[in-house]
């Protein structure tokens, strides 16, 4: 990923997202997944410094982009009241085979607001929240599977091995906001995902040469220095991909790391 020598988006002036595509080839794969598409947003946190009216730009991004599947990556927002104005606008985006969502840190720091649970909320919109779990959308000749790790990674414990039931022409997605849960847990699969999402580290939100708060030691206990702090890595034995993401936390600006969203369309080995 080729990097700008300088320059700072601000939250409230958000204009647009940049948008990373990528193909990704999968052994297998039924025809009716081939060709289908996935939208992967992460840490939008949503707040003064990242408004309604930039979240109503990235969504117009998103309806634009005409995805198969959307996946949310955690931390929507910074407080439970605009933590329920995020999903309530994300209820806009209607996927033809569904909407996905793991929970972040800043989630659980609000996972209730005005008496209406955050995983309540997020099904009445749409999205399925996957906590420790995974959902299933069953097609001609395959499966899509999504499954979700815990934000709280040194608890995360599914009740069963995902992907248990697995079979030929089937797409299989592990979400998690932190990358580390990706490492830490992947034994949970009893068959390897064909792609793994996270989020979290915003990329580093500051970076200047190369070198972000990460390089000097930020959130030790919550990554793991083999994995990229954003981009794509095999590291965990399967495609895993770290987004930058979208908002800011902290500081209401990223240098360096511009805002990103993802478009992965999955295609059949021929």
């Amino acid at each position: 990923m080729k990097r700008p020598f300088f320059r700072i988006d601000y939250g409230p002036a958000f204009r647009a997202a940049r948008i990373e595509r990528r193909t990704l080839v999968v052994p297998h794969l039924s025809r009716a997944l081939s060709g289908r598409s996935l939208l992967f947003m992460t840490d939008l946190h949503m707040s003064a410094m990242f408004p309604e009216k930039a979240m109503l730009r990235l969504l117009e991004q998103a309806q634009a982009l005409r995805p198969d599947i959307l996946c949310l990556g955690g931390d929507l927002a910074e407080t439970g009241a605009d933590q329920a104005r995020a999903v309530a606008l994300l209820e806009r985006l209607r996927p033809a085979l569904g909407a996905f969502a793991v929970m972040g840190n800043n989630d659980w720091q609000h996972v209730e607001h005005e008496g209406v649970a955050l995983p309540d909320a997020l099904r009445s919109a749409g999205i399925q929240p996957l906590i420790d779990s995974e959902a299933m959308v069953a097609l001609p000749g395959g499966r899509l599977v999504v499954a979700g790790l815990n934000a709280l990674t040194e608890d995360t414990a599914p009740a069963a091995p995902f992907f248990a039931d697995s079979r030929d022409g089937d797409l299989r997605i592990l979400m998690a906001h932190y990358p580390k849960s990706v490492e830490q847990h992947k034994d949970v699969c009893a068959l390897p995902p064909h792609l793994a999402l996270a989020g979290h580290t915003h990329g580093g939100q500051l970076r200047f040469l190369g070198l972000s708060p990460y390089s000097i030691g930020f959130e030790t206990r919550q990554t793991y220095r083999r994995l990229p702090i954003d981009g794509w890595t095999d590291h965990p034995g399967f495609p895993l991909l770290v987004s930058p993401g979208v908002g800011t936390s902290r500081l209401p600006f990223r240098l360096n790391v511009p805002p990103t969203i993802h478009m992965i369309t999955f295609q059949a080995e021929d």
